[in-house]
């Protein structure tokens, strides 16, 4: 008869029941439905990236590395996220965003939301971070989308009343910071 490790049984527990763990930031929330996630450690990121299926959005979270501050992070991953949705810039120039601040939720580091936006030759994407404080370190959360340039609307872009679409505030809603 096989011994099956506690540690195991908690890593089955944890996918099973849909709950994402983080050691660095000690934050815990339910990976919502509707999503799958994408491996952007193997880029040097810490933390999770999952896409929403069959749509140009998704959400993160996000910790910094080692001696990189959250500014340096969130420029890093605004880098990464925007050509990944937007691919039609010319020569692969550095994308030039639109930066605003935003308000931050209940709970976050207040005065530290951002919303970036670049609109490219055929499509546009929009990402929104917030900032959280852990016991361990403070954490980049958020959410992306992309829509056509010749779109009108679209359920997943975020409208100037900055009403942010049900998936992310369901993953909000889940965040317990231990």
């Amino acid at each position: 008869m096989r011994i099956v490790s506690i540690r195991k049984i908690v890593i089955v527990l944890a996918l099973v029941f849909g709950f994402a763990f983080s050691a660095d930031g000690q934050m815990v929330y339910k990976i919502p439905d509707g999503v799958f996630p994408l491996d952007w450690n193997k880029n040097d990121f810490k933390g999770y990236m999952y896409l929403e299926k069959n749509s140009p959005s998704g959400l993160f979270i996000a910790y910094p590395n080692d001696g990189e501050s959250l500014d340096e992070l969130r420029e890093r991953a605004a880098k990464f996220i925007a050509p990944m949705v937007v691919s039609d810039s010319k020569d692969k120039d550095p994308i030039a965003f639109e930066i605003k601040p935003i308000a931050s939720h209940k709970d976050d580091v207040s005065d530290r939301g951002r919303y970036y936006f670049h609109k490219g030759e055929k499509a546009s994407v929009q990402i929104f971070f917030f900032e959280r404080k852990t016991p361990a370190s403070n954490v980049l959360y958020g959410y992306f989308a992309q829509k056509r340039n010749d779109e009108k609307k679209s359920k997943i872009w975020v409208g100037d009343d900055l009403k942010m679409p049900k998936l992310f505030n369901r993953f909000v809603g889940s965040f317990v910071v231990k």
